[in-house]
């Protein structure tokens, strides 16, 4: 077992440790007593590995975040019974009181938190090798830009906390400018970048490579966000340079390493007995979870979401492109996430991201093929959350974070129309089964095709909901194209009220 799956149960004992000495009675974010931790090397790895168990947590990666990426957009909706604040974000029509966002906004700053008492601590650890601080300093910072390019992508100004929280007095926080936000989370990333090494981290650690990922998405975010002029963003000076920014980071992945690289069968990219195994994968990096875990969090039910629940356990074809492939029992979820009909029908009838990573039909006990409609009840779904190994509703399924796909079309759609950036992105079309994109587009249409073809090839994955808000595209595609109404919530969503209502310096 890695070391952060193994280190889930010294985040368990790092928990109590930190939280024994709080002088609040509930813990907002994780308030730290420094003073009774981070004596040893041991007790560095410790804190960094508590800082990373935040991500699978149930009100993160393994289901809150996807809550509040997915439903907002046309590629989910929500079963009738679902709740109101599913379905608030679902028609968008978002308050200051709805308990998903609440719950998201209370587990990123946690995660801040964390990652703040390693970045403050870490460096006074007696007797360590200068190696071993750097790394986890540096994945520190990558979490801390992380947690923050979450919160600003979701709701625009937030407090930014860059101090461990000790003292209850340190809580109020008035909100900052998105720009300066922007400037902490490109300079954290940049530390990572520096400190961290480029040698493939344990599963669910970031390396160098991963900062440059990020920074590379957000330099995208940034260039297409005053390209479109998307609200919030008009303090960008030039979208140009932001694009070049982009480009560069993104080429280092591409160009300047071995340790991530392109997976040619789509359903291995999802197979994690093969990715976590394999010399090289997809995978940049994922929240991690495993399924000898004792809780939810430590191991995964987020695939129970995207499953139905036709009354039956259903077996499917390991891989459809091949006649030989196995099959593989897939359990049984909860229908809560169903598929639109809108995300459904755009996909090319030959791309196998449909027909490869959308089920269909699936294979009864008694050995009978069962067809679901895009209309019914039980609707087909993606396969990209699914454990062919699950115990029970125990799962080995890491949330993506950030994909070598991914960086691909970030590359593809920072460059424009070159050579490079055509390739890239029919690298990933040749994958799916289909032939390459159209040739001589404009700038401004070929970055379209390209945000267009990261609906298909990161569906699900929590990515559309911020491709639409960066390109400025929320009404034009979600509204003009598929007929959802917007209330609230299109570019930012509304700050929590029991933020406003325990933190004074917070206007409304």
């Amino acid at each position: 077992m890695n070391k952060i799956i193994a280190g889930i149960c010294l985040a368990s004992i790092a928990s109590s440790t930190f939280l024994s000495c709080s002088k609040l009675t509930e813990e907002p974010y994780g308030i730290v007593n420094s003073n009774s931790f981070y004596k040893t090397a041991d007790d560095a790895l410790s804190g960094l590995i508590y800082a990373y168990a935040i991500l699978p947590e149930v009100g993160y990666y393994s289901r809150g975040y996807y809550i509040i990426t997915e439903l907002p957009t046309e590629n989910l909706t929500a079963k009738s019974d679902a709740g109101q604040a599913n379905f608030e974000l679902e028609q968008l029509r978002t308050t200051s009181t709805n308990s998903d966002l609440d719950n998201l906004w209370t587990y990123m700053y946690r995660g801040i938190a964390r990652a703040n008492a390693v970045i403050t601590n870490v460096p006074n650890v007696p007797n360590m090798p200068d190696a071993d601080r750097n790394q986890i300093i540096g994945e520190g910072y990558f979490l801390r830009a992380l947690h923050n390019f979450n919160l600003v992508r979701l709701f625009g100004e937030v407090p930014l906390r860059l101090e461990p929280l000790v003292e209850a007095e340190q809580i109020p926080v008035a909100k900052s400018n998105i720009s300066d936000i922007y400037d902490v989370i490109i300079a954290d990333l940049k530390k990572g970048e520096e400190l961290m090494s480029a040698a493939k981290n344990f599963e669910g650690r970031a390396n160098r490579v991963a900062a440059q990922a990020l920074l590379s998405k957000v330099y995208l975010h940034l260039a297409s966000a005053k390209a479109s002029g998307s609200v919030g963003y008009d303090f960008v000076a030039n979208s140009d340079d932001m694009y070049n920014e982009a480009l560069r980071y993104a080429g280092k992945v591409i160009n300047d390493q071995q340790v991530f690289n392109f997976t040619d069968v789509l359903p291995d990219i999802w197979n994690t007995e093969v990715y976590k195994n394999a010399a090289v994968s997809e995978h940049i990096f994922d929240a991690a979870v495993d399924r000898s875990g004792e809780r939810e969090g430590n191991y995964s039910k987020l695939p129970n979401m995207f499953l139905p629940d036709p009354g039956f356990v259903m077996t499917i074809p390991y891989n459809p492109s091949d006649p030989n492939t196995e099959t593989i029992n897939i359990g049984r979820g909860w229908n809560h996430f169903q598929m639109e009909a809108h995300h459904y029908n755009s996909y090319h009838a030959s791309d196998k991201r449909k027909t490869d990573l959308i089920v269909s039909e699936v294979i009864n006990p008694d050995g009978n093929v069962i067809q679901f409609g895009i209309n019914d009840f039980s609707r087909p779904f993606t396969r990209k959350f699914i454990d062919p190994l699950r115990d029970a509703d125990k799962m080995s399924t890491n949330s993506p974070v950030i994909r070598y796909s991914d960086i691909l079309l970030v590359y593809a759609e920072a460059a424009g129309p070159t050579t490079e950036a055509y390739a890239a992105v029919n690298k990933i079309r040749n994958r799916a089964g289909l032939g390459p994109l159209t040739p001589n587009l404009s700038p401004a249409a070929f970055r379209e095709a390209i945000v267009e073809e990261r609906a298909f090839e990161l569906a699900f994955e929590g990515n559309r909901l911020f491709d639409l808000r960066r390109t400025n595209s929320m009404e034009k595609v979600l509204v003009e194209k598929y007929g959802k109404s917007i209330t609230s919530g299109a570019y930012f969503f509304p700050i929590p009220q029991r933020e406003i209502d325990s933190n004074p310096l917070i206007q409304p």
